[in-house]
């Protein structure tokens, strides 16, 4: 005798998806979403930041001290109270930061091939640059203090 709870013959429920499954489509959707995000982010218009002129006062003054300040470390190095290696150094760091605090350009964390990038803008300071890395970074100290000293100068007095 059947019994009258049971299906009728020949007749199977639907089997259930996996769990999973709705969590594949839920990443599925997520991707989806952060790439058309991160397209949005990567093409929008960027604001352009246009540092302010310095006055002319303010720029003598700079200049002045920049300039003061490569001699006394071209003088520092000549007595023998820093390396020669150390005088490049110091001197790369003055001009760069010249460059930041009359330009707004961020010279200081730029490398040689990305001054080199940026155009005949930063020309002078790549050049200065360029002669300056042998001395700090070449596998011996070289003498190549006073030209690059000159070199310096000559970039903080025609900056602007």
């Amino acid at each position: 005798m059947p019994v009258a709870d049971a299906p009728p013959p020949g007749f199977y429920a639907p089997d259930p998806y996996a769990a999973r499954w709705l969590w594949v489509g839920i990443g599925v959707l997520a991707l989806v979403a952060a790439w058309y995000a991160w397209v949005w982010w990567s093409t929008r218009a960027r604001k352009v930041v246009v540092p302010p002129r310095v006055a002319p006062d303010r720029l003598a003054r700079l200049r002045a001290d920049y300039t003061h300040q490569i001699d006394l470390v071209l003088r520092r190095a000549a007595a023998g109270e820093i390396s020669q290696r150390r005088a490049h150094q110091q001197l790369s760091v003055l001009v760069r930061h010249f460059v930041q605090e009359v330009s707004g350009i961020d010279a200081p964390t730029m490398t040689l091939t990305e001054l080199n990038a940026k155009g005949s803008r930063l020309t002078p300071v790549s050049e200065v640059v360029g002669t300056l890395y042998p001395g700090e970074f070449g596998p011996r100290e070289t003498a190549t203090l006073d030209g690059a000293g000159t070199v310096a100068k000559q970039v903080v007095a025609r900056w602007s």
